[in-house]
């Protein structure tokens, strides 16, 4: 390995202490206050070399939000074409079982969703989020044309078509992070999540 790797390595490599110090604070009752100081002394590094990466703690938090919908986008992708039904249900538990093991980015997460947050960060971060967003509309958009293809949703405007499944998966997503499902059977609030869904769109077929 020549040394313009290896210092990519230790450089990649620092930029991840940052990136699960800054997940580890995000836990804490103050997290708000969170400053970059407390960040590099959580990760052990000088306050510098955090600079080195990200110029500003919501710099840190959106990158850490990037990297949670990637890891679901990336499981989204990876589905197989399927009957309108069957995408519904894949789609709904890469969402459940993304949201459900990834507990630690719920504050994180939450926060970057925030308008005033977007216009806070770098354009280049913006960005990144608008890419994000028409990959996962890609997916969305994919899953719709299949239902109507089926016959099972009508030939609606597509974003009309989403906002009442969106408000109740995203809804459900967040009571779950909340700890509302704490010591109930999860899988069979998924399934009740999924059926709600479901019919929600095809009873709106004869409208």
């Amino acid at each position: 390995m020549g040394v313009s790797e290896r210092k990519e390595r230790v450089f990649r490599q620092r930029e991840q202490e940052i990136l699960t110090a800054a997940l580890r604070l995000s836990q804490t009752d103050e997290w708000q206050w969170v400053t970059i100081d407390r960040i590099a002394k959580e990760a052990e590094i000088g306050k510098g070399t955090v600079y080195k990466h990200f110029e500003t703690k919501e710099e840190i938090y959106a990158r850490l939000a990037l990297d949670f919908h990637r890891g679901v986008l990336a499981a989204l992708e990876q589905l197989q074409t399927a009957k309108f039904e069957l995408q519904v249900r894949a789609v709904v538990r890469v969402f459940w079982n993304s949201y459900r093991d990834g507990k630690q980015y719920q504050r994180v997460v939450q926060y970057c969703e925030r308008q005033d947050f977007r216009r806070a960060v770098s354009a280049e971060t913006r960005k990144k989020f608008q890419e994000l967003d028409q990959r996962f509309a890609r997916v969305t958009t994919k899953l719709l044309e299949t239902g109507v293809a089926e016959g099972l949703l009508p030939k609606r405007p597509f974003p009309l078509l989403l906002f009442g499944a969106n408000a109740a998966l995203y809804g459900g997503l967040h009571l779950g992070w909340g700890g509302c499902l704490e010591g109930r059977d999860s899988e069979k609030y998924l399934v009740e999540l999924t059926d709600f869904i479901l019919r929600g769109w095809i009873q709106t077929k004869g409208k």
